[in-house]
């Protein structure tokens, strides 16, 4: 761990660090990040900072895109950081070569980048025992500082290639974050020529996947203050642009990382802005309070301040969306189709509960509480006569728990 840190602490002193900056913490207001895991690799940074006195690696920024050719591209650093940020970069490997399918890593390896002088890799490795999940693939992340320091294999969720295309031209991993920087792997569609993630203060990063183990990826790491804008991917073919886009908006909280959900088409209208609690209470001696937010990133749901599951989808149908454990209360939520006064739960241990929806924008949302251990089985829904108007099972196509996000 002393040398670990020591390494760390070597890469982190060629690294310039401007004042922190505290009124575009205050501006920057709406965060908010996916439930995630802290890696060991980035908890020693973490470590390292703070033990050389650095302001936790504050701001970063980005290189503008270059041309669509499917070629390699390495971002150049901006001449000076914008705003005073550190400049990032990323971008495919040097080892990734050119296949019919778009860059291709033999390797594993699928991007690389930098923040400051701190440059990074993160690469993917196929299913097997290495992985958390023998069954799924897994990715690892490399810090380059003299010798390469790098951290476990995190699992890539089989399911996170579910829906991929023309509609959903991404799907994104849990976002590492250890307090100091956040790091994002996603599967892509086959038909993506290339990604731009937009930075608030206008700073850019074009990202080309790479193909490992028949999956196409992308990746990126910046410092955790940093805010997205957008992510625009740009589709066609593997080297063929279009001119076609659709356009993510993160949902975003102060200190969280971005967590994404609908993407939208030209033409397309964003959901209307909304906030409000759809369902809070106390139970066994415990408060629990479940939050949605709806707005051009689709509908959020917050079920407390490290928990986040975002929908894709646009909702109005009557459906379990999510659950999971979140101590001490384990909590679900659910959407309501047009004229559901209530919809009545069964939960696994066979109790019921029932709860109103509440509107959300111009969708119908509402939660309830489990019990330790204990998942959402079936629902029925009740309009304002007291009549059943539908009713289904939970199953994993149609609910997910938000503990495997």
């Amino acid at each position: 761990m002393n040398e670990l840190r020591e390494d760390l602490d070597r890469a982190l002193r060629s690294v310039t660090f401007s004042e922190a900056p505290v009124e575009r913490a205050k501006r920057d207001g709406r965060r908010i990040r996916a439930r995630r895991r802290v890696t060991l690799l980035a908890g020693a940074l973490a470590v390292a900072a703070v033990a050389a006195g650095y302001p936790a690696l504050t701001r970063a920024s980005a290189a503008p895109p270059g041309p669509a050719t499917g070629q390699r591209t390495t971002p150049a650093p901006h001449a000076s950081p914008f705003g005073g940020d550190m400049v990032v970069t990323a971008g495919p490997p040097g080892s990734a070569t050119q296949a019919p399918g778009g860059l291709a890593g033999s390797d594993g390896q699928v991007a690389e980048g930098a923040i400051g002088d701190m440059k990074w890799r993160v690469s993917v490795v196929a299913p097997g025992q290495k992985s958390p999940v023998p069954a799924d693939s897994c990715y690892t992340i490399a810090i380059l500082a003299g010798s390469e320091i790098q951290g476990t294999c995190y699992d890539i969720p089989g399911s996170l290639g579910d829906g991929l295309g023309r509609d959903k031209p991404a799907g994104f991993t849990e976002l590492m974050n250890d307090g100091v920087t956040e790091t994002t792997v996603g599967q892509v569609a086959p038909d993506v020529t290339y990604f731009i993630v937009t930075f608030n203060d206008g700073q850019q990063l074009k990202l080309l996947p790479v193909t490992v183990g028949g999956h196409r990826y992308i990746a990126w790491m910046a410092p955790l203050p940093m805010t997205i804008q957008t992510v625009v991917a740009h589709l066609g073919g593997p080297y063929s642009d279009s001119g076609q886009i659709a356009v993510a908006v993160p949902f975003e909280q102060p200190g969280q990382p971005p967590a994404f959900g609908l993407w939208q088409r030209d033409g397309q209208s964003a959901p209307p802005a909304d906030t409000k609690v759809i369902g809070h209470g106390t139970t066994g001696g415990h408060a629990w309070k479940v939050t949605a937010h709806e707005g051009p990133w689709g509908t959020c749901f917050v079920t407390d301040p490290a928990g986040t599951q975002c929908v894709a989808a646009r909702l109005g149908t009557t459906a379990i969306l999510g659950w999971g454990s979140v101590s001490p209360v384990e909590r679900g939520f659910g959407s309501a189709a047009p004229g559901v006064a209530s919809v009545r739960v069964t939960l696994s241990n066979g109790q019921t509960v029932t709860v109103a929806p509440v509107g959300v924008g111009d969708e119908e949302l509402f939660a309830f509480p489990t019990g330790d251990g204990v998942s959402p089985s079936a629902w029925t829904a009740y309009d304002s006569s007291g009549k059943a108007v539908g009713a289904g099972p939970v199953t994993q196509g149609s609910a997910s728990p938000t503990s495997a996000r």
